[in-house]
């Protein structure tokens, strides 16, 4: 009996070693934050803790700061964020926040000793980063520093990095990186003739003569960047 005590024990002790809880924390919060944990809102605070399953809740001008596995979340305006999962295992801190609404602004700093993985999901997307800074709501992913993976409901995945984007479009196909920005900046550039738009333009007169240009900018896609 007491063999099997002890072994009962030894099983325990190496299970939370492999599998430890953590919480996320509220940093800061700007004007009404609610947080709703067993089916009850309450106002948030700076201090509060977040534990798994918990929601926060930004009304209209307001915002919170949510420090989440070594990641600090600035959650923006009418945003709704869950914790769905938070957990150390093995060396690696796991951490999952679902987005059904809104928008947040995360920079993933890591902690030290441990490896992170740190995925933001909607019912859009899911954007999986490790080290880096970037923004999401849902469909539309902008990277400030860093690479973020982001994939679709279709499983189809894009690798976007640091001064680029990448969107969820209506379909559901993604349009990612480099691809998205060259596509939204093009342009088509029309120049009329002196001459033809001379009548509808101010003379301007000097020692290189007088004459009149219109340079007509058309955007091919009417999507407007993010």
């Amino acid at each position: 009996m007491k063999k099997h005590v002890m072994a009962a024990l030894v099983c325990m002790l190496l299970c939370a070693g492999a599998w430890a809880q953590h919480t996320a924390v509220v940093q800061s919060t700007n004007g009404k934050v609610e947080v709703r944990h067993n089916g009850e809102w309450e106002a948030a605070s700076a201090g509060m803790e977040l534990p798994l399953g918990a929601t926060i809740s930004t009304g209209f001008g307001a915002s919170a700061t949510v420090e989440v596995a070594g990641a600090v979340v600035d959650v923006r305006a009418l945003t709704r964020m869950r914790i769905d999962e938070l957990a150390e295992r093995e060396g690696v801190l796991s951490a999952e926040l679902f987005l059904p609404v809104g928008r947040v602004r995360a920079e993933v700093r890591g902690v030290q000793g441990l490896e992170s993985e740190f995925r933001l999901r909607s019912t859009q997307a899911t954007a999986a980063v490790r080290g880096t800074s970037f923004e999401f709501d849902g469909r539309n992913l902008r990277v400030l520093t860093g690479r973020v993976q982001l994939t679709n409901q279709l499983q189809q995945s894009v690798t976007v990095s640091g001064g680029e984007g990448s969107q969820v479009g209506d379909s559901g196909e993604l349009a990612g990186g480099s691809e998205t920005r060259e596509r939204i900046s093009a342009v088509q550039v029309a120049v009329t003739s002196f001459e033809d738009a001379a009548t509808t333009f101010l003379q301007r007169r000097d020692e290189l003569g007088t004459g009149a240009i219109r340079v007509e900018w058309t955007i091919t896609d009417q999507e407007t960047p993010q």
